[in-house]
């Protein structure tokens, strides 16, 4: 066992060697060269673009425009050509990488169009074209045509008239959002629109498609906002976002900015901006901070960045083309500050982080490329391509700037790998030293602990048990996103640990159980226990696999920590200790873990308030507004996924904790490694402190992150992919080297303390209610001992193989859906104990065909909630579960009778007595 354990760890420092850093991105933006050009010796200005696609056959596509096709187009007589030629570019996988180059199709535009809005339609393989312009005679011809473009079977591409737009418009911009398409002003044949409009695309006929006009922005209460042609929008977590823009000036308009009248082209240029939230009441419009400076005709879709940024990339800036006019002269510009050796646009790449609503400069665009303005924008998943466009006066580009959102992770550091392993070396000589002191040389130390465990170490274990890394992350990353209102989810335990201590308790410590399933036979049947301990042991394979791969995954994406080393870090230390030491070697290494959890938290929020303006007094204030503290209506019972009633997050949150209390072997098993009834109840009154306090602890955290990058969102980097991972990149931003590694290795703690609780519980009880019940019941002591250590060997194994296959396959979606089906099986344990203690005429028939019932029950819900049948919010799944099963049970007691065993209920001797 010894040199099996000794091999173990060999292989796990060998793998933190060879695992080595990942290769860090410098900047948040990757450019990659050589994308092919458009095959047009001038480009072309206000193209439309987008992507088509039949089967595994995908194109990018670029039509119609504007140029100056003539040698010298800085001549007054030389006329703006439009276009209605079409280009297509095959496209290699689901990204936009290029297979090829450019080809003309033979197909073009029904008629010759520039200045409009490009809409791609993924589900349905098209894309929109809206509105745009032409010259026109003496004028200009605007357009409010549609038209959707497809990929036939043979190849070729088919354009279709669909529902045509309220009004004509060009130098628009649009989006889509859900299964809407949304365009916001424009410019019309009189000038700006002020008007926005949405097309519903749910109808797979488009022939059912009609746009709805919907409310316009005000600029402040009562005070609209400027129609505006050239801005941007974009969509980010459910909104559509306006940026910028301009329009024909009005003089003495004391909604522009007085930086922002252009004098030069006769403009007022606007840095004002806005978020659209669509809802049934049509939605709502609001105001958001100001882009740092008016942008204009930059391109015109802002790119999705990381979990929370949008990206503008350019655009013409008034400051930086005063500048130009004022040295037209000396670059050898003509009088309206047009010429070849115009040194081009802005090339700042501004980024909006949604959650601190503030702006801040990401880089630029480098300067071995041209920086185009009205050009359109095509983007996928990270990938995105700027086609053609402006790159100056009167001067277009036909290259493309093909870019992609790449990760800033932070080397993790000698210093830091040399504390995090120092630290998980320390938890596995916890394990050693129990090992030595021949503290686990029996099934009773190994899952009872002997009962010696001192009650305020259990009541430490029960709360790292729960608080798993996932947890650590996670809370603050809620607060710092949003608000408080999950902290209302821990108010429950004030109901849920009396009950405990007062109904359950009592039977735990008098039936001197090992498992917690041994109730149940005792009180229903074997068949009840078996089936209770197996759905138990069956989610917890899944659980651990999970806890292992989501902290690895956040902390590979903040750091360079290679995803497979930090998942064998942490599994296969933890089945070292867990081996040896037993239940005892858990608890305490839990309730070390806890304390580091808690001081690396605390750490982390005296950090901040040291760096922010206004210390302690500037997280307060931003905790006195509702929407980042606790926002909920209590006097509202709305079920709908989008509720805010306080009564509804109470209720869902105790019915999701209670199994956990109740009816979860992890957990129960503290109870009975105290020496008596006294010292568990103590164990339990203690979590309630640790609980409401810890977790109050790691929400202040996440509101003061979230008012340090308010203060500072130059420092935020765009391209983190979860929000999760704010509290990782923060400590490995801002913490001292070999501090960072202390706060890390709490985050491998977490995991830790959740993955040997598992393991241990897990031995427990397939020992107690399987190998010893029913496979081999005259085994000895000894025997079982052999079995629960080889168990925690083969289950580590196991969930360290999982998660490593998670994250090498891309098979998340999958693995979550397993859970969710042993969830729904874990699910009545809670209720099945309730019946058990609290109702008399149940008996073991009952009991099962309750649960079965309120397993059938969730399912049927998840599946017509999933399906838009009902909306109900899927925390309340455990409230409803429960309350089937515990209803059903009580039905069935009547109708098939049983024994009444009325000493294991409440209402019996053994249910007002302990040990």
């Amino acid at each position: 066992m010894r040199l099996y354990l000794k091999t173990l760890l060999v292989i796990t420092v060998c793998l933190f060697y060879w695992g080595g850093p990942n290769v860090c991105a410098d900047s948040s933006v990757n450019w990659e060269e050589g994308y092919p050009a458009l095959p047009d010796e001038h480009g072309f200005a206000g193209g439309y673009a987008g992507v088509v696609s039949r089967g595994d056959e995908r194109w990018l596509l670029f039509a119609g425009g504007a140029n100056f096709p003539a040698k010298d187009p800085f001549q007054e007589a030389v006329p703006k050509t439009y276009h209605d030629v079409v280009y297509k570019l095959r496209l290699k996988g689901t990204g936009l990488s290029p297979d090829g180059q450019w080809e003309r199709c033979q197909e073009t535009l029904p008629e010759k169009l520039a200045y409009g809005a490009s809409v791609t339609l993924p589900e349905r393989g098209s894309v929109l074209f809206i509105g745009g312009m032409r010259s026109e005679g003496d004028g200009s011809y605007v357009s409010n045509a549609v038209y959707e473009v497809t990929l036939a079977e043979s190849g070729s591409l088919s354009f279709s008239k669909v529902a045509d737009l309220p009004v004509a418009v060009s130098a628009t911009s649009a989006c889509l959002l859900e299964d809407k398409v949304y365009v916001f002003s424009g410019v019309g044949k009189e000038g700006e629109v002020q008007g926005a409009w949405s097309l519903d695309i749910a109808s797979e006929n488009a022939s059912d498609w009609q746009w709805s006009e919907i409310a316009w922005p005000q600029y402040e209460s009562g005070v609209d906002a400027r129609a505006r042609g050239h801005h941007v929008t974009g969509v980010r977590d459910g909104k559509l976002y306006v940026f910028g823009g301009r329009a024909k000036q009005v003089a003495g308009d004391a909604r522009v900015h007085p930086d922002d009248i252009n004098s030069i082209y006769g403009t007022d240029d606007f840095r004002d901006a806005y978020a659209f939230t669509p809802g049934a009441q049509g939605g709502a419009w609001k105001r958001i901070t100001d882009l740092p400076y008016a942008i204009s005709a930059a391109p015109a879709n802002a790119v999705q960045a990381g979990a929370s940024h949008l990206l503008l990339m350019g655009g013409v800036n008034l400051e930086l083309l005063q500048s130009i006019m004022s040295r037209k002269d000396e670059i050898g510009l003509n009088e309206l500050g047009h010429g070849f050796s115009h040194p081009g646009f802005s090339r700042d790449i501004l980024a909006y982080h949604t959650i601190t609503n503030t702006w801040s400069k990401q880089g630029e665009i480098p300067a071995e490329y041209r920086s185009p303005v009205t050009a359109p924008v095509v983007s996928y998943n990270g990938d995105f391509v700027i086609l053609s466009g402006e790159w100056s006066p009167k001067l277009r580009t036909s290259g493309m700037l093909h870019g992609a959102i790449e990760s800033k992770k932070a080397a993790f550091g000698v210093v830091n790998w040399i504390v995090v392993v120092v630290y998980l070396l320390g938890m596995v000589g916890i394990g050693y030293w129990f090992m030595r002191r021949e503290a686990a040389s029996s099934t009773d130390d190994y899952f009872r602990g002997g009962q010696r465990v001192p009650w305020w170490v259990a009541g430490l274990s029960i709360f790292a048990t729960l608080l798993s890394s996932i947890t650590f992350m996670a809370i603050p990353a809620l607060s710092y996103a949003s608000n408080w209102n999950k902290w209302v989810g821990q108010w429950p335990i004030l109901l849920i640990v009396p009950l405990v201590v007062f109904a359950y308790l009592p039977f735990f410590r008098g039936l001197n159980i090992t498992s917690a399933y041994e109730y149940l036979e005792a009180r229903f049947n074997l068949m009840v226990r078996l089936l209770a301990s197996a759905a138990f042991m069956i989610f917890h394979i899944g659980r651990i696999a999970i806890v292992l791969y989501l902290p690895a995954l956040a902390l590979s994406s903040v750091t360079n920590i290679p995803i497979i080393v930090a998942i064998v870090m942490i599994g296969v230390l933890c089945v070292i200790y867990t081996v040896m030491g037993g239940i005892e070697a858990v608890v305490w290494t839990d309730a070390i873990q806890a304390v580091v959890l808690l001081g690396g938290a605390l750490g982390c929020f005296f950090l901040v308030v040291f760096n922010v303006d206004g210390g302690f007094g500037a997280i307060t204030e931003t905790l006195s507004r509702q929407e980042k503290f606790i926002s909920l209506d209590w006097g509202s019972f709305d079920i709908s996924s989008k509720t805010n009633s306080g009564w509804m997050f109470f209720f869902g949150f105790f019915f999701a904790m209670l199994p956990s209390y109740t009816s979860s072997q992890d957990v129960v098993q503290r109870y009975v490694t105290t020496s008596s009834y006294k010292e568990a109840s103590r164990s339990l009154w203690v979590n309630i402190l640790m609980s409401m306090v810890g977790s109050a602890i790691f929400f202040a955290l996440g509101t003061a992150l979230y008012v340090f990058y308010k203060q500072a969102p130059e420092k935020l980097d765009p391209s983190m992919m979860s929000t999760d991972g704010i509290l990782p990149f923060f400590i490995m931003q801002n913490l001292p080297v070999g501090v960072a590694g202390v706060i890390i290795a709490g985050v491998f703690a977490a995991a830790q303390s959740t993955v040997s609780s598992s393991l241990n519980s897990v031995a427990a009880a397939f020992v107690t209610d399987f190998y010893g019940r029913v496979f081999k019941p005259q085994s000895s002591d000894h025997q079982r001992l052999n079995v629960a250590r080889n168990v925690v060997i083969i289950l580590g194994a196991l969930g360290i193989g999982v998660a490593i296959w998670v994250a090498k396959s891309n098979v998340k979606s999958a693995f979550d859906a397993f859970n969710t089906f042993i969830g729904f099986i874990l699910g009545p344990l809670a209720a099945m104990f309730a019946l058990g203690i609290f109702v008399k005429r149940v008996g073991g028939v009952a009991c099962l065909l309750a649960g079965l019932l309120g397993t059938i029950s969730v399912a049927v819900l998840k599946h017509f909630n999933d399906a838009g049948v009902v909306d109900v919010w899927p925390l309340l799944n455990g409230m409803v579960c429960f309350i089937v099963t515990f209803v059903s049970g009580c039905v069935l007691g009547l109708i098939f009778k049983s024994e009444t065993k009325i000493e294991l209920t409440i209402y019996g001797k053994r249910g007002s007595s302990a040990d």
